[in-house]
């Protein structure tokens, strides 16, 4: 905390001092201590603070609402808003400058020591989200091909210049419309419409490539030649949030190949002009015997020109016939799209760049939604539906699922015992628990093995137990295994962020059940969870 730099914006001076001694204690550093917004703003600057706290009604003619607009237009600061008041208006006021919490005074030191902490560890992740964000799109920018990302009903979110210099729209034109007011196609021959395939990627969910045979009608309804191919993005679980869309202008391509086309004409036309000058020389060495020497001689230069004819019709032909797949053949994925962006590039260059692409959007997905869920667990804001729940069929599923996706090194072993005929769960929190637990049971078992998992009806409770015989969890680790981004030190190579379990803890305890954790590095590990039957409708916050 020490580190840590705050702007107070109170204008009842002994309140201020309050706040300034409370935040000295806690081991913060007060870089100011102002009273009106014009004293915020002119602070800011010199003294660089990570946090302001705001007080809404200040002295001047700007209250704190509006100068928390003015500090988040220019410098993007969280915001924390101290006030005694929470009537409707000021809050839904206060909601439209997107604070990073509301505390109503008086407050004690602790609770403002949490909300300055959430507040600064917000800031942090959503600063993280678009920096990764931006990679992304600087990425996807510098691709030599065009690229349209759309949703998951086909409505475009993304366009790279490419595909804006190709098709003639600009992203901002475009945004939220379906992708067939953009990408209208017709084939070449027959001028019929062709379908568009992010809608077979989307229905189908399979990669869609299509042969060049298609005309892309622009904005000013030129009609250009271009091959293209789509294939549906899909998240951790196999859901579908979107499609990709790369396509290429093949004019270029089109010339050069009737370029080669023509070449190979005019060469087989001068071969066969010097074969028939070969067929009368032979007839003219026939009927001249008393040149014969002469002849002779003359027949065995035409034969040493038919030759040399011969080797340079077959290197022109081997060199046209490589040059003429090379730019025709059609890119039947977007990974083989990827390969030919840059000449200079290596195969397993554009590969790997293709993976990381492909990878940083997965694990972003699933990151983000991960961290939305500890959000709202952490804000009480997480969805909470306990109901009757055939707790055995669900489980038996989510186990069928793991099992179809395992080698043989692994089996999953299911037992229970008991009806759960009282059994009243949150559905998807019952899977999220399940399915976390069984995935680290798999994901640090490199060597394979056995993996146990019991269902217990036991005096209105059940009990789950998951066991593996994989590489543990060491002691020191283990008081910090339910903590956000926490990693065990001897997983340094497995992947993973460290919210599983922590999601895991957070649906334990939204049901109001108990989670603990028997483990030996070596040997393997054990998590045991006790839910009740019929968890309080108070867990739900």
């Amino acid at each position: 905390m020490s580190s840590t730099k705050i702007l107070i914006v109170e204008d009842e001076r002994i309140v201020a001092l309050s706040i300034q001694t409370k935040l000295e204690r806690l081991g913060y550093t007060v870089t100011a201590n102002v009273a009106s917004a014009e004293a915020a703003m002119a602070s800011i600057v010199p003294n660089c603070p990570h946090l302001v706290l705001m007080d809404i009604k200040l002295k001047g003619k700007v209250d704190g609402i509006e100068a928390a607009t003015q500090i988040r237009n220019s410098f993007k600061l969280p915001i924390v808003y101290l006030t005694a008041y929470n009537d409707d208006e000021t809050i839904e006021r206060a909601k439209l400058t997107e604070p990073y919490g509301y505390l109503l005074k008086p407050f004690e030191s602790r609770d403002l020591a949490t909300t300055i902490e959430i507040a600064l560890y917000k800031h942090l992740m959503e600063q993280k989200l678009r920096d990764r964000e931006q990679w992304l799109a600087t990425t996807l920018n510098s691709i030599g091909d065009a690229v349209i990302a759309t949703n998951h009903q086909g409505a475009i979110v993304f366009m790279n210049p490419v595909a804006e210099a190709i098709t003639g729209w600009k992203q901002e034109e475009v945004l939220n419309r379906d992708l067939s007011y953009v990408f209208q196609t017709i084939h070449e021959t027959t001028r019929e419409v062709v379908e568009n395939p992010v809608s077979i990627a989307l229905k189908k969910c399979i990669t869609v490539g299509m042969a060049n045979s298609t005309l892309l009608i622009t904005k000013d309804s030129r009609k250009i030649p271009i091959d293209h191919s789509a294939a549906p993005i899909k998240n951790e679980a196999g859901n579908i949030l979107g499609a990709v869309l790369v396509f290429h202008d093949v004019t270029e391509q089109r010339r050069i190949k009737s370029i080669l086309e023509q070449t190979n004409e005019e060469l087989e036309l001068r071969v066969a002009e010097s074969t028939a000058q070969l067929r009368d020389t032979n007839a003219q060495l026939k009927a001249e015997i008393i040149q014969r020497q002469q002849l002779e001689n003359k027949l065995q230069f035409a034969l040493s020109k038919e030759r040399e004819l011969n080797e340079l019709k077959s290197r022109i032909v081997a060199t046209i016939s490589h040059e003429y797949r090379t730019p025709l053949t059609t890119i039947l994925s977007s990974t083989e799209l990827l390969e030919n962006y840059a000449d200079k590039w290596s195969s397993e260059k554009k590969q790997r760049h293709f993976q990381r692409i492909q990878e940083s959007v997965h694990h972003l997905t699933k990151l983000v939604n991960d961290m939305i869920f500890i959000d709202e667990a952490q804000t009480r804001k997480l969805d909470f539906h306990p109901a009757h729940l055939d707790v055995v069929t669900l489980t038996r599923e989510l186990v069928d699922a793991f099992r179809s996706q395992l080698t043989d090194e692994y089996s999953i072993v299911f037992q229970w015992k008991g009806t759960f005929k009282n059994a009243i769960l949150d559905r998807d929190l019952l899977q999220i628990i399940v399915s976390n637990l069984l995935s680290n049971a798999i994901k640090y078992s490199p060597d394979g093995g056995a993996i146990l998992l019991e269902l217990i009806d036991k005096e209105n409770q059940i009990v789950i137990r998951v066991s593996d015989e994989g590489i543990g969890i060491p002691t020191k680790d283990q008081p910090h295994l339910f903590e956000s981004l926490f990693r065990g030190s001897n997983i340094d190579l497995t992947p993973g962020v460290g919210l599983g379990l922590v999601m895991v803890k957070e649906s334990v305890d939204l049901h109001g059940g108990k989670i603990s954790v028997e483990s030996e590095v070596g040997v393997g590990t054990t998590f045991t969870l006790i839910l009740p039957f019929a968890p309080g409708l108070e867990a739900g916050g």
